[in-house]
Parts: C-alpha cells; sequence; structure tokens
C-alpha cells in the first residue's frame, strides 16, 4: 500500500493541490465575473469557484497516470480497485471542504463544490479510455461551454450542470451518473495508451 501510494504521488501532488482547491474555495466563494453569452448578447453571471475543482481533479488524474503499466498488470494487488477508492475519497475530501466552508461562511456556491467536483471527475474519467491523459481537457472544455453558453438571462440551462442550485435535482441526477460511469470505465477499460 504504501509502495501504490507513492507510486501515485498522494502525498505530495494530491496533498499540495487539495491544499489549492480549498484556498480557492476560500477565496472565490461568492465572487461573480460577468461573462458574455454567446446566445442571448448579454452578460452571464458566472460564479467564479466552478474554476477551483481544476487543480484537485487535474491533480488526481496526474496521480492516475502515474502508473507502472508492467508491475500493475502482473501484480496480484487489486491496483484499479485502489484506484477507484482514491477517486472517492478525493470526491468526499473535497465535499467535506465545501460543506464545511459553505456552512462557515453561508456560502451556497461553497456547497456545490463536491458535487461539481464529483461531476468533473466523472467526465474525465468517462473520456479516459478513449483519449488517455489529454482527458484531463474534458472538464475545461465543459466549464468553458458552461461560461459561455449555458446560461439564458442570468439562469443556467438544464445540461449546464455546474452553476444549478445545490440541492438540484438534475444537477445531483447528472453527477452521480457521471461519476457512476466514470468509476465503471476506471474499473473495467483500461487508459488509452501514449503513443
Amino acid at each position: 500500500m504504501q509502495w501504490w501510494l507513492k507510486a501515485r504521488r498522494v502525498n505530495t501532488t494530491l496533498l499540495t493541490s487539495y491544499a489549492v482547491f480549498v484556498a480557492l474555495v476560500l477565496l472565490l466563494q461568492d465572487v461573480v465575473a460577468d461573462l458574455p453569452s454567446f446566445l442571448t448578447g448579454g452578460d452571464n453571471p458566472v460564479v467564479a469557484i466552478l474554476m477551483a475543482p481544476v487543480p484537485l481533479y487535474a491533480a488526481l488524474m496526474m496521480s492516475l497516470e502515474s502508473r507502472l503499466p508492467a508491475a500493475e498488470d502482473t501484480g496480484t494487488r487489486p491496483v484499479r480497485l485502489m484506484d477507484a477508492g482514491l477517486v472517492l475519497t478525493v470526491i468526499a475530501a473535497a465535499a467535506l471542504a465545501g460543506t464545511v466552508i459553505g456552512l462557515s461562511f453561508a456560502s451556497s456556491s461553497a456547497l456545490a463544490v463536491g458535487r461539481n467536483t464529483a461531476f468533473l471527475v466523472g467526465l474525465t474519467l468517462c473520456t479516459r479510455p478513449l483519449i488517455g491523459s489529454p482527458a484531463v481537457m474534458t472538464p475545461v472544455a465543459w466549464l468553458l461551454a458552461v461560461m459561455l453558453f449555458g446560461f439564458d438571462h442570468g439562469h443556467p440551462y438544464f445540461w449546464s450542470v455546474l452553476p444549478r442550485a445545490n440541492d438540484d435535482p438534475i444537477a445531483l441526477m447528472a453527477a452521480a451518473v457521471s461519476l457512476a460511469l466514470g468509476l465503471v470505465g476506471q474499473m473495467t477499460l483500461r487508459p488509452r495508451a501514449i503513443s
């Protein structure tokens, strides 16, 4: 287990990115940026905290990509199961940080950061078997699409997921489905090899 933690860079990369994530949630919790909308011609009030999960999920993907294929494919340890546990632990830690900060500062946007992290990690894991390590850019493309096309006169569309209210059932279902499909892909499919 200790060698797996070192191989996945949990003590260095993931803990550092988690500290950056918590700092971003603290700093950006209710900061709103008015971005242009390509659909309505007006402004989109985008909460800046939507970008907070980026360093965390990027570090998680870097950890998952730091595998040793020969040793892991021939070994007897359940490495894929341990990787799935790492994914769930990171998402639980993000949800915990968002909940503590959201309740402490009465910030509804901070409360949704765990759901948003689960959605973005699930999205990345869904595309990872198809495109390999460049899948880390999939959530960035989603974030840009949401920021530029995801609002109708200041109200988020149902598909946008991230800016929706913390208790929105559509967003919760999308995050759960995205994460479940991503974990199934993580457990059953091999990531595309770098060529």
